[in-house]
């Protein structure tokens, strides 16, 4: 049908496309935020502007806009695997990595979520041939004060299923690690700093209580090891219910901000009196 300035329209599932809409059939990524897009294909539309729309949009605009998102100053990055969607995750990974500034204006943007998708799509394969279910989220957010006021939040769940071994543990862990590496090449190396015990027990305390939800004042010390020539640190913690989480301090490079957190079996709580 002709539209009231005879442009050719066609209905195209409840959208009225004129002759100028843009249509690409172009795969998407296998990771991708919007459950709006049918899976393969991909649906731009162009809306035409007025030239009364044009002068109010000129007229309205300041020269600086005060509402964007603007750069990303921080990454952080939570990868966690389950054996059931159901199921709370056995082990975590978590990266806190700040983004310099760039060298250039055209380099400003240079890191955004796409990139970090495309580097942690690998780790649905881990273990295995075929890409593993997973669930995604993603957030972006930024202050108007502050250092770092720029951030990126992506989350990762994979599911591994029930049959879970260690040698899919150790794959997941393997490929974890080294997108996470890829991740810091792309946003740039931070510089590599040794880990003292206090600072190592406190990013375990807090990188624990992100991954399962656990209030931090309620760990207890466990056990801790010191690995010097990989700069980095186990510490055993646990809470007043017996859980423990193992967590290791710097598994990439020794960059504390590397973090693994695994959860394991509850410690059996014995009778301090004994029987009788």
């Amino acid at each position: 049908m002709r539209d009231g300035n005879g442009h050719e329209r066609r209905a195209h599932g409840g959208l009225a496309l004129d002759s100028h809409t843009r249509r690409s059939d172009a795969p998407i990524p296998y990771l991708h935020l919007t459950g709006l897009l049918r899976p393969g294909r991909r649906v731009d539309l162009c809306v035409s502007r007025t030239k009364s729309e044009d002068m109010t949009s000129h007229s309205a605009e300041s020269p600086r806009r005060l509402l964007t998102l603007g750069r990303v100053d921080r990454v952080r990055v939570q990868v966690g695997f389950r054996a059931s969607p159901d199921d709370r995750p056995y082990q975590q990974f978590l990266l806190d990595l700040p983004v310099p500034e760039a060298d250039s204006a055209r380099q400003s943007d240079a890191f955004d979520e796409r990139q970090a998708l495309a580097t942690l799509e690998p780790v649905l394969y881990a273990g295995g041939g075929a890409p593993r279910h997973y669930s995604l989220h993603q957030h972006r957010w930024r202050t108007s004060w502050g250092v770092s006021s720029g951030a990126l939040d992506i989350g990762l769940l994979v599911t591994t299923g029930t049959r879970t071994t260690a040698a899919i543990s150790e794959a997941s862990h393997d490929s974890v690690t080294r997108a996470f590496h890829d991740l810091m090449e792309v946003a740039g190396q931070p510089q590599p700093t040794p880990t003292s015990r206090d600072a190592a027990i406190l990013r375990a305390r807090r990188e624990a209580a992100t991954a399962y939800g656990v209030d931090p004042d309620a760990m207890s010390l466990y056990a801790e090891e010191h690995h010097a020539a990989e700069n980095s640190w186990t510490v055993r913690l646990c809470t007043t219910l017996g859980d423990v989480y193992e967590v290791v301090v710097g598994i990439v490079d020794g960059y504390s901000g590397s973090v693994r957190v695994r959860h394991e079996q509850r410690l059996e709580v014995s009778d301090s009196i004994g029987s009788e």
